[in-house]
């Protein structure tokens, strides 16, 4: 490991207040409450780049905050002020009282629309959840997600709907049965289960009009599962040889899977498979340009990123990077610029990638295994996870030339098998956004639920 000098960076706190009520770009900000508009919940869906392919971090721009890291092999979630280049806080999970669960397993952080909560995730085949509350950095619920007669095993990944209270999440580990998982974010528990044609539900996203879930199945019989939302069930399912990675585009119009060797693409409208564009190695995790021009597939098998054309839905180019190509992740103050992550349990790179040229820039030095990625709204910092190792990376990426992003440190004390990785608010930050807007009763949002 090597230590370069921490380069602190004065960080402006903004909340201002006006007429009693705090408006962070032009959104209201704090939990799901009284007030609060369909547009304006919308804008705080879209803090997660992984939610959509349409983040949008102006709701945040100019706020203060910290890296929040899941560790599933302790499991705590570090707390990292990337100001200073270190860990202030770990904050401890447990496993709700009565089971016999080996305590472990977080794997990834969603930041609840409103911003005041955290979910974190189960990767382990076990069906926790916990609820983190923003302000004050400590866990205020741990639940279950199987009901019904239905054990949910490995809820990995979360999607919240655009206008509505609802989120989604699957089973990966699960071999034999399919089922999504619908949560309220108002109350911040599970409401219903629906069954699905196919096992293992992996990247499950709501349409934008919320109408409908797509998921992507990671178990035999691999494919894509499609929901409807008001009526509680599977309208379709379709066998996608060797499906595994799920993404809607920024314009809501396609859900792409990886395949063996292809990237399906398949129409919100019509349900139907629109296309299949072949691509070596397999598809991966995607990640799309705001403007939806391009989209980018990890694939994994041929250690690259492959670049497709959204305008003539044609594989354009084949970008190599590092052992088992994983995710682009993009920096939000200049979606030209991204970080790859080269997700080998070899591998200590990053690869830097111009979405302008599609040509790699250079590779970054990181602990052992770089996995997730996650940028400060301002696009000066980013944190990488490195699961096989006890440490994450911290990178300056303030230049606006990307071959001068630099290395702050490889050591910052995170956990074992640190995984999932946020940027949220600070507390102060949260609060002083809360003033004057946040109802005595938080759990009530006043904004349609589709159920």
């Amino acid at each position: 490991m090597k230590n370069n000098s921490i380069l602190l960076v004065a960080f402006a706190f903004l909340a201002g207040i006006i007429s009693g009520c705090v408006t962070t770009g032009g959104a209201k900000f704090g939990a799901p409450s009284k007030g609060m508009s369909s547009a304006e919940y919308e804008s705080l869906v879209r803090l997660d780049p992984q939610n959509t392919m349409k983040a949008n971090f102006s709701a945040v721009k100019g706020m203060d905050g910290y890296f929040l890291i899941d560790n599933q092999g302790e499991p705590t979630i570090s707390v990292v002020d990337y100001n200073k280049g270190e860990t202030i806080k770990k904050i401890k999970l447990s496993d709700p009282p009565g089971t016999s669960f080996k305590p472990a397993g977080n794997h990834h952080i969603f930041v609840i629309p409103g911003g005041r909560y955290a979910w974190s995730s189960q990767r382990y085949a076990k069906d926790v959840m916990w609820t983190i509350d923003l302000t004050t950095h400590e866990v205020v619920d741990t639940f279950r997600l199987s009901m019904g007669g239905k054990t949910i095993k490995a809820p990995l990944h979360i999607g919240f709907a655009y206008k509505s209270p609802l989120a989604v999440t699957g089973n990966i580990l699960d071999k034999k049965n399919g089922y999504l998982t619908f949560l309220r974010t108002d109350t911040r528990r599970p409401s219903h289960i629906v069954d699905l044609s196919c096992s293992g539900a992996r990247d499950a996203m709501f349409t934008f009009d919320d109408s409908k879930v797509f998921t992507t199945c990671q178990q035999e019989p691999k494919g894509a599962s499609i929901v409807d939302v008001s009526g509680r069930k599977e309208i379709k399912f379709i066998p996608i040889k060797g499906g595994r990675a799920g993404g809607m585009t920024p314009d809501g119009k396609y859900f792409l899977v990886g395949a063996s060797k292809a990237v399906v693409l398949i129409d919100t409208a019509t349900n139907e498979i629109h296309k299949t564009i072949k691509v070596p190695g397999g598809g991966g995790n995607f990640t799309c340009l705001p403007d939806g021009s391009k989209c980018y597939a990890g694939l994994r098998k041929d250690n690259s990123v492959g670049v497709i054309d959204m305008a003539s839905l044609e594989l354009i180019k084949v970008i190599k990077t590092g052992k088992n190509g994983n995710r682009l992740y993009l920096n939000p103050a200049n979606s030209r610029y991204g970080i790859f992550t080269n997700e080998s349990g070899k591998s200590e790179t990053v690869s830097v990638i111009d979405t302008q040229n599609d040509v790699k820039v250079i590779d970054l030095e990181t602990g052992l295994k770089p996995h997730n990625v996650a940028f400060n709204p301002e696009g000066t910092r980013a944190i990488i996870s490195t699961p096989k190792e006890p440490v994450a990376t911290l990178v300056d990426t303030s230049s606006s030339d990307p071959s001068k992003w630099e290395i702050i440190t490889t050591d910052i004390d995170s956990g074992i098998e640190n995984n999932g990785v946020r940027w949220v608010p600070s507390p102060s930050a949260i609060i002083a956004a809360m003033k004057g807007f946040e109802s005595k009763d938080d759990q009530i949002m006043q904004i349609a639920a589709s159920e």
